[in-house]
């Protein structure tokens, strides 16, 4: 059986470690079946929230789940699902763009975060069925942001201009006054 989810914030040593890669007989084991419908459960209660991260919920396993909705403050978002496990990105599009971004593990904190506008991905699926895809904009960034966590590395190593960082209410006023492009 999983050990229950525990919240892993900013600090905690297992955010600095590169997650363990499953076998597809891992992937298709009950323990890892109920710990991806956790990690849904855990996002759809965040209501900001758009991916979270096995090691962000106390495992050091290679799982994200990601889960694009609309909000407040991305009112035109396309809602995504998408159950990446063992992500690969095998290749990267153009110059990088700086977005918006926060972390459920990390402080009330945002900041502007460059990435590349389009990534290839590899990876395999809940039902351990590989795949590989294009994905832009938004989805693109997210699963940097996510596929960064894997391998210990956290949204604020990428801020390139720390003038950018603010709290989530000082964001969320900047975010109605100047909307996403």
């Amino acid at each position: 059986m999983t050990k229950p989810l525990t919240k892993t914030e900013f600090g905690n040593p297992l955010l600095r470690e590169t997650a363990k890669v499953l076998s597809e007989v891992e992937i298709l084991s009950s323990d890892v079946q109920i710990l991806i419908a956790d990690m849904y459960e855990a996002l759809e209660k965040r209501k900001y929230g758009v991916g979270i991260a096995a090691p962000q919920l106390g495992h050091g396993l290679a799982i994200n789940v990601i889960d694009t909705k609309p909000t407040a403050t991305r009112p035109d978002l396309t809602r995504q699902k998408l159950t990446i496990i063992n992500p690969v990105i095998t290749k990267t599009y153009g110059r990088r763009k700086p977005m918006w971004e926060a972390c459920l593990s990390g402080p009330d904190l945002y900041a502007q975060v460059p990435r590349y506008k389009k990534v290839r991905l590899w990876w395999y699926d809940e039902q351990a069925v590989q795949h590989e895809a294009d994905f832009d904009g938004f989805i693109a960034h997210v699963i940097q942001h996510e596929v960064d966590h894997l391998h210990g590395v956290l949204f604020v190593d990428k801020v390139k201009d720390t003038k950018t960082y603010m709290t989530t209410k000082e964001y969320k006023k900047y975010a109605h006054t100047h909307p996403a492009k």
